[in-house]
């Protein structure tokens, strides 16, 4: 029980996380179109859903890396 509390005093890393996963299913759904207007021949759409995806992909790889050094320092701060 008190490592459930533990883990919600940071918020700070919670928001993180969410926001890497938020961008990470973003990053699906814009692969996903930029597959779909490649097939229909539309490079354009295709193109920009393209860099999208990889923006937020990389995006939530940066999130979930803050996430990770904040647990670490959390870890080492008794």
């Amino acid at each position: 029980m008190d490592e459930r509390l533990a883990l919600s005093d940071k918020p700070t890393s919670e928001a993180i996380a969410t926001t890497g996963l938020f961008l990470n299913i973003a990053s699906v759904i814009a692969i996903a179109v930029s597959l779909a207007s490649w097939g229909a021949s539309d490079t354009l759409i295709a193109s920009i859903a393209g860099v999208t995806a990889v923006l937020a992909f990389v995006g939530s790889l940066v999130c979930f890396g803050a996430q990770a050094e904040d647990r670490e320092a959390q870890q080492v701060a008794p």
